[in-house]
C-alpha cells in the first residue's frame, strides 16, 4: 500500500469510484515521488460516511502535507478533514448523487484487484442519499486557498460541471484547465498533475 521509510512526509491518494488503493495512480505517485514523499493510498467505496471515517482517521495518524483526490475521491479530498494539507483534486466528482445515480442497482465490477478481496459494489438509493448531508461548495469556499484543481474539457462523464462549479469559488491561480486528458486522468493528465504537485511540494 505504501512506502516504508516513515521519515518522509506523506502525501495521500484518494482513488475514485470503482478503483482501489493499488490502482495504476497510485504506483504512479510513488514512482514520482520516490525518496522525496511517502505515499499512501486508503481504500474506499462510494458510501461517504464509512469512506470519510476511515480517511479521517488515517489523516489524523499520518498528517499528509498532501492530498490528491481523483473524480469521487476529488469530492472525498474536499471534504476530509484536515487542516493543513494542500488539496489537489483532479476532475472532482462534484455532484455525486446525480453522477453516480445512473449506476443506481447494477452489479458492478472494480477496475482493479482489491485490497480488500471485495470485486463488485453496487449502489443504493441509502447509499446515495447520504451525500444530501454534504455541501461540498461550502466545503470549497472555507478550504479555498488550500484546494487546487485540475479540469479537463475533455471529461466524458462530468462535462464542465466541475470546471464551471469551482470557477468562481477557488483562485484562478489554483486552477488548471486542460483539453488533452479524459475523466480518468492518465497520460497527458498525469503531467499535468505532477507539474502541480511539484509546484506545491516542499520536498
Amino acid at each position: 500500500m505504501e512506502h516504508t521509510n516513515s521519515n518522509l512526509p506523506v502525501i495521500m491518494y484518494i482513488h475514485g469510484f470503482r478503483s482501489g488503493s493499488n490502482g495504476s495512480k497510485r504506483e504512479q505517485l510513488q514512482k514520482h515521488f520516490e525518496g522525496r514523499y511517502r505515499v499512501i493510498a486508503p481504500e474506499v467505496d462510494a458510501d461517504p460516511e464509512a469512506s470519510l471515517a476511515k480517511i479521517n482517521g488515517i489523516i489524523a495518524k499520518e498528517h499528509p502535507q498532501i492530498i490528491v483526490g481523483t473524480s469521487l475521491g476529488g469530492w472525498m479530498t474536499i471534504m476530509c478533514e484536515s487542516d493543513n494539507a494542500f488539496r489537489v483534486v483532479v476532475n472532482p466528482s462534484l455532484y455525486p448523487k446525480d453522477t453516480l445515480a445512473q449506476w443506481k442497482g447494477e452489479d458492478l465490477e472494480y477496475f482493479c484487484p482489491r485490497l480488500d478481496g471485495v470485486q463488485t459494489y453496487r449502489l443504493t438509493d441509502e447509499t446515495l442519499n447520504k451525500y444530501n448531508r454534504y455541501d461540498v461548495m461550502q466545503a470549497i469556499m472555507n478550504k479555498r486557498e488550500n484546494i487546487y484543481a485540475l479540469c479537463s474539457t475533455q471529461d466524458e462523464l462530468l462535462g464542465t460541471s466541475h470546471l464551471d462549479a469551482l470557477k468562481p469559488l477557488i483562485p484562478a491561480e489554483h486552477l488548471t484547465i486542460a483539453d488533452n486528458f479524459s475523466h480518468r486522468c492518465s497520460d497527458a493528465g498525469m503531467t499535468h498533475l505532477f507539474d502541480i504537485l511539484d509546484a506545491i511540494a516542499v520536498v
